[in-house]
This record gives structure tokens, sequence and C-alpha cells, in this order.
């Protein structure tokens, strides 16, 4: 009966999402187009597990910028001194800020930022710094999740709290759905279906919001299809040259 109790919570989870969240994930898909339409861009900062779902698929928009942050100093722990002490990079504003201006984030851009328990000091760092810029936050997360935890960001803040659209991902505390003989905790997780489902139906309606304007952005041909490969090839030619 497993796989009928996940498919019967999934469809639950899947229907929850969209009588609660809809009207967030179509602000959502609104903003991104806006943005692109006025020659911004979307990008994209995920703490999650579903960090390449989104990007370079077929049917998917090229406008997605991805943004990968990490600092290392290859330096080992003296035997007298604790790793813990080692400042976060997420909670320096002026390497955030270098960090953003590497990645060319502008004003008027907007970008999706995901953490499903929302209380990853990077996560919370990086949407506080996007939006000091004038970058508009959409954050998938789950608020039921960061109410029963306490935040590793240094403010205290979740993302929920710092994001300018809240999309939330109906999981529960914990992340994982469904409860089973043997098992002493909860099991199989929710946030990886709630992603693909909140994620591509934002993108959907971006993708509309700009048709319905006229402007038809680039997205991906499937490469196992004949032609696959050199249509995206020119596809990046056209992306390249208008940015959408």
């Amino acid at each position: 009966m497993s796989a009928e109790q996940f498919l019967d919570r999934a469809e639950a989870l899947v229907r929850e999402i969209r009588e609660t969240q809809l009207d967030a994930i179509k602000q959502a898909g609104v903003a991104i187009a806006d943005s692109l339409a006025a020659g911004g861009v979307l990008h994209y900062y995920d703490r999650g597990h579903c960090t390449g779902e989104i990007l370079h698929r077929a049917g998917g928009l090229f406008a997605i910028h991805p943004l990968q942050f990490g600092i290392q100093t290859g330096a080992e722990t003296p035997p007298s001194r604790n790793a813990s002490d080692r400042p976060d990079w997420a909670e320096n504003d002026e390497v955030l800020d270098f960090l953003l201006d590497h990645a060319m984030v502008r004003e008027g851009d907007v970008a999706l930022v995901c953490s499903v328990s929302g209380g990853s000091p990077s996560a919370v760092g990086v949407a506080l710094a996007l939006r000091r810029r004038g970058t508009r936050v959409i954050a998938i997360t789950s608020p039921t999740y960061s109410k029963a935890i306490t935040s590793h960001h240094s403010s205290g803040k979740f993302l929920y709290e710092v994001a300018d659209i809240v999309i939330d991902n109906c999981g529960p505390v914990g992340d994982a759905m469904l409860t089973m003989p043997g098992f002493e905790i909860p099991v199989v997780p929710s946030s990886g279906l709630a992603f693909v489902t909140i994620a591509w139906s934002v993108l959907a309606h971006a993708m509309r919001t700009l048709t319905e304007r006229g402007i038809a952005p680039t997205v991906y041909k499937s490469v196992n299809l004949p032609d696959g490969v050199a249509y995206n090839a020119e596809a990046r030619k056209v992306f390249e040259e208008k940015g959408l």
C-alpha cells in the first residue's frame, strides 16, 4: 500500500498548493514577466535538492541565471581552535555585495530563492542582499517548517520573512510526509514534488504573461529530437541578442 499512500498524499499536496498558493504563483509569474520584459534578469538560488530541475530543460526558459556561491580558504583548523568560529560568508554584507556584483545582479531584476526550512543562513543572507539592491525576491519555502525551528541566520529571520512574494510549499515540519509501519519517523519527502509543481507553474504563468504582451521568450527544445541540438544553438544566438 505504500505506493498508493504516496500517490494519494501527492495528489492532496498538489491540490492544496493549487487551492492555497495560486494567487502567489500568479504574482510571481507576473513579476518575472515584468522584469524580463523590461530587460531584467531572472536569477535563481536554491538551497534545496532540485537545483537543476528548471535549468536547461526542454520547454524551459533560456532566461534563468543560476546563482552559485561558495567560499573556501583551504586552511585546516589549528588544533586549539574551533572550526565553528569561522565567519559565514552569508553573514557578511560586503562579501554578499561582492558576490552579487560579480553575478551582475541589478536593480529591477527578479530572483527565485528556495529553501525548504527557510532557515539556511545563505538563503536568508542572499535574499536580504538581493532586496538591498532592488531585486525582487520570490521565495519557495515552508513557513510551517520555519516556525517550528530556529533560524541559522544571525538576524533570526527566515526566508518567508524577507521575501517580496512567498509561495508556501505546503510541506510538513521535517519535510517527510508519510507514516509507515516499521519506521519511527516519517518517510518520503514532500518538497521535491512541491518544488516541481510550484516552479513550473510560476514559469508557465511567466511565459504566458509574456506572450500575451506580444513577447516570445526563448525556450529549449529537447536535444533528443533530431533537430534539437541545432535548434538550441540557433535559439542561443537569439537569446544572446535579445536577452529573453
